[in-house]
């Protein structure tokens, strides 16, 4: 019975890290969307909404300790457990990265913005799309599988990586040629970095991946 317990508590302790990473997945989205649309209601919706996220952190960790208190896990299981920690901090940390895009959005103002953010919206499609990956990879517990998977997802870490310094190249040469907009390409700088750091975070977990099923 007592086996039947725990694996419905891990059970459960899955489901709510799904639905946290489906809110930090749309506090990035948002906060995105309010840079192209210039929304400051909506950036301050994502800033309002990262509290939420550290609340499900701290909800989560505690739950987690729960576990481990009355269930008195097996070796594998503890290192399951340590594991998904370790990714809901990364995800209360990719909502903070999330949050400080929202910030910067409203540093910016409501101004016709210094240069075409094609690269930008693309490196979040693609941040976004490498996360939802990595959390997928997380609850898979077939070493080929995710070996396979963690493989893809550095290769689209690579496609990140390569944007990034693709909106830091154009930037810089915009500050170049519009003195005026230096501070504002700046802020634009921040944002391609902070979806670079959100890329990161997702290799991260699904080096935990790797970890959890012995690769």
């Amino acid at each position: 019975m007592a086996r039947v317990e725990f694996d419905q508590e891990l059970e459960r302790l899955e489901t709510e890290i799904k639905i946290m990473a489906s809110t930090v997945e749309s506090s990035i989205e948002k906060s995105i969307n309010s840079l192209l649309k210039q929304d400051m209601e909506l950036a301050k919706d994502v800033i309002k909404g990262d509290d939420a996220i550290d609340k499900m952190c701290d909800d989560l960790e505690e739950l987690c300790m729960s576990i481990l208190r009355r269930q008195a896990p097996l070796a594998s299981d503890l290192r399951e457990i340590v594991s998904c920690m370790y990714v809901i901090e990364e995800l209360e940390r990719i909502g903070d990265y999330a949050e400080g895009i929202a910030v910067l959005t409203i540093k910016m103002g409501v101004r016709p913005l210094p240069t075409d953010l094609v690269i930008i919206p693309q490196m979040s499609i693609n941040t976004i799309e490498m996360l939802r990956t990595s959390l997928e990879t997380f609850l898979i517990k077939d070493p080929k599988e995710v070996k396979s998977r963690f493989n893809m997802i550095q290769k689209q870490d690579d496609v990140i990586d390569e944007l990034n310094s693709d909106v830091r190249t154009r930037l810089i040469e915009l500050m170049k040629n519009k003195p005026h907009e230096i501070e504002r390409a700046t802020y634009l700088l921040w944002v391609a970095h902070n979806l670079e750091r959100i890329a990161d975070r997702g290799v991260n977990i699904a080096e935990r991946s790797m970890l959890l099923v012995g690769n």
